[in-house]
């Protein structure tokens, strides 16, 4: 696979530098040409981390590149430490606030600061690390509320990005309240697995318990993909209890894919376009031992390349989506090639049993 990769970083290089933009801070910055705006912070801190790789793997500027990404980054930050989320938001108004700008990054810094020496990076972990804390469920101390105007359930997905972000902040500071939030909210999706349906999280439910949206394929596997790094740091018997968890989880969605999309294993309608919920595939290389979910995952990177080949980046153009002529989109082809980066690096970068705490 190693070829792959080096072919797809090769690709996706070309398309990247063509879009970064020297900032008058000193940063740089990328643009999203569909969002008509520079990228989001979060989109920026995944395509930074790329950038590492493609150094890692193919030398040249990317080390200076991901350097000066972390730096816009960090400068655009809100002062709570969340970051802004500029889809689906009205013409005019403010960017709004949501748990995935901050946890679809989150590793995606702490790889620059690990790799690249980012300063920027850690300070922007820890900061959101600290910003999530406030956010911590009042109605259940084990989940994460999605975002400030999203009270009133409890997105699971949303629980993992918190735990991946206060595990990797954690490792950079030593802080012990990252640490057992962390193992709350593992404890929290353990015991909320295979409640309403065996083998399956739902994707929201209500603060009593019952299913507000149901099954989701898609955000099944960002809540396996993402607890990997966070598995070195917590008690054995929670460790031993979360495998068993993942992997049942894992054979369900594989079992699921072959189905296709429909209401029973994707309620969320704006993620049945599995082709680019690259989550999914991050998902099946941390339980590569399976060889149903090790031969998918390669074989979704081996098509992949050969798409760009023939297709250029409409691979990555959002599929099935609202347009709104009265809000910025939904998603963008750039957000999706952002994403897939970032998880290309953390597949490839990423030590999925620890690099081990700074405690800096």
């Amino acid at each position: 696979m190693d070829s792959i990769v080096s072919s797809l970083v090769r690709t996706l290089t070309t398309y990247f530098t063509d879009l970064l933009e020297q900032q008058a801070d000193g940063s740089l910055g990328i643009r999203d040409d569909e969002l008509g705006a520079l990228a989001s912070c979060c989109t920026t801190g995944q395509v930074a981390a790329f950038f590492v790789l493609d150094y890692r793997l193919h030398g040249g500027e990317g080390l200076a590149i991901a350097s000066g990404l972390a730096a816009n980054v960090h400068l655009r930050q809100r002062p709570d430490g969340a970051f802004g989320q500029p889809y689906y938001v009205k013409r005019g108004d403010p960017e709004t606030v949501d748990i995935a700008e901050i946890g679809a990054v989150a590793n995606s810094l702490y790889l620059l600061h690990r790799h690249a020496g980012s300063a920027e990076a850690k300070e922007s972990l820890i900061r959101s690390a600290h910003y999530l804390l406030t956010e911590v469920a009042a109605e259940k101390p084990g989940a994460v509320y999605k975002n400030p105007n999203a009270r009133h359930h409890d997105v699971l997905n949303g629980d993992m990005y918190a735990a991946h972000t206060f595990a990797r902040a954690y490792e950079l500071n030593g802080d012990a309240r990252l640490l057992e939030q962390t193992v709350r909210v593992f404890r929290h999706l353990i015991e909320r697995f295979g409640k309403h349906e065996p083998d399956w999280w739902p994707y929201i439910e209500h603060w009593n318990g019952s299913v507000a949206m149901g099954n989701s394929v898609s955000y099944q596997g960002i809540i396996v993909a993402f607890a990997a790094t966070a598995l070195p740091l917590l008690p054995q018997e929670l460790q031993r209890q979360w495998q068993q968890t993942a992997e049942a989880a894992v054979r369900r969605m594989l079992a699921a894919m072959k189905e296709g999309p429909h209401d029973g294993n994707e309620a969320p309608w704006w993620c049945r376009d599995w082709s680019n919920v690259w989550e999914i595939d991050l998902a099946f290389t941390r339980y590569a031992h399976l060889p149903e979910a090790r031969d998918y995952a390669e074989g979704r990177l081996k098509e992949l390349d050969a798409r760009l080949s023939r297709e250029g980046w409409s691979v990555f153009a959002p599929k099935g989506l609202q347009h709104d002529p009265e809000r910025a989109p939904v998603s963008t082809t750039f957000r999706k090639a952002a994403t897939f980066a970032g998880i290309l690096a953390s597949m490839k970068l990423d030590d999925s049993w620890g690099i081990g705490r700074e405690n800096q």
